[in-house]
């Protein structure tokens, strides 16, 4: 794939190609700082926010399960110890935001492994690579960092091990999309590493934003519901074409009637008499 400055090139020549260039740089570095702004911005009050919630029971779960696009990574063995979820936060990175962690926090009556807080890294570093990722790109590729041994989950027993009971499919295995049977224990996540290609720290992000929203079952509210506007939009497009195939007789029968409504609105004329 060709690169931008390329393409500039090809479109107004070299001399105007790179002013352009140059523009885009600032366009992109001025996007990035006023996204460093934002994150710092709503620290304050993301923390108000876990403070608030902690009156809440089962607010982080029921926050988790409304996301469409996390609960699609949550499978049914996770339900149980999703109820001792007492606390989710997302740390970016100060100097780059564009790498952050997540950390979820249980309780000491989760039976199912005995870490306190599970942490997840993501990063716009390719792990294996000495390439540096482009700086000021919002849109750079996502990967997940190997867990150190400190943050591999310490599940206490087999019989626990959520990711034993629900392991990750492997999607390029799959002949076909109706073979795929979710994405298995959202807990798989934390011994994952390389490109993030299901897109779940960018769901895991979006979620974050609006946890209370989702807590609350207020999704409807910025969701997309593309899908189902589609879905209507098409049905209504259907009834139209139904519609417009007439049928013969329906047809006759609207050419009688406007017939009886002309013979109507004409003056009769008299009859003649001898």
């Amino acid at each position: 794939m060709q690169d931008r400055k390329t393409l500039l090139t090809e479109a107004f020549g070299s001399e105007v190609a790179e002013a352009f260039d140059q523009n885009l740089d600032e366009y992109q570095k001025l996007h990035f700082e006023a996204y460093k702004v934002k994150v710092a911005s709503q620290r304050t009050n993301f923390l108000e926010r876990s403070k608030i919630a902690a009156k809440v029971p089962s607010f982080w779960a029921r926050s988790l399960q409304n996301c469409r696009q996390v609960a699609e990574l949550i499978d049914a063995v996770d339900e149980d110890v999703f109820n001792h979820l007492s606390d989710v936060w997302i740390q970016h990175d100060d100097k780059d935001p564009r790498n952050w962690e997540i950390t979820l926090t249980f309780d000491a009556k989760n039976p199912f492994f005995s870490n306190k807080t599970l942490t997840k890294k993501f990063s716009i570093e390719h792990p294996s690579s000495t390439t540096p990722a482009k700086p000021y790109d919002l849109e750079a590729p996502l990967y997940l960092l190997a867990p150190s041994k400190e943050d591999a989950i310490k599940w206490t027993s087999d019989e626990h091990n959520l990711v034993k009971k629900a392991p990750r499919p492997n999607l390029e295995d799959l002949e076909e999309f109706d073979e795929f049977d979710g994405a298995g224990s959202f807990f798989n996540l934390f011994s994952e590493d390389g490109e993030d290609k299901m897109g779940v720290g960018e769901a895991l992000l979006e979620w974050f934003a609006h946890a209370t929203e989702y807590a609350a079952g207020l999704s409807f509210l910025f969701e997309n519901n593309d899908d189902e506007l589609d879905e209507f939009d098409q049905g209504d497009l259907d009834d139209e074409d139904e519609d417009d195939e007439d049928d013969p007789e329906d047809l006759n029968a609207e050419i009688d009637l406007e017939q009886e409504e002309e013979d109507k609105s004409r003056p009769k004329k008299r009859s003649k008499k001898n």
